[in-house]
């Protein structure tokens, strides 16, 4: 749907792929991941320092991701 705004956790699964991350799962910090479709892609990305998430212990994956934040994580993943 070209009018739907992308989510934090789409934005994941959309860089961990473009990037050609390698899947990581080790040592999950996020509380509102769990069961998730996007835990893996999530996980990797913190894994790989793009993303801290929106605190400590939390990502937000079904949040709107903001312009801010997709510039973001692009410098980060393209570094």
């Amino acid at each position: 749907c070209p009018d739907r705004a992308v989510t934090r956790g789409e934005m994941a699964a959309f860089l961990v792929r473009a990037l050609d991350l390698t899947p990581m799962t080790a040592g999950d910090p996020f509380t509102d991941d769990d069961g998730s479709l996007f835990e893996t892609d999530i996980e990797t990305l913190r894994s790989h320092g793009i993303t801290a998430g929106c605190t400590t212990t939390t990502f937000c994956p079904d949040r709107a991701v903001t312009r801010g934040e997709m510039a973001a994580f692009l410098v980060r993943g393209l570094a």
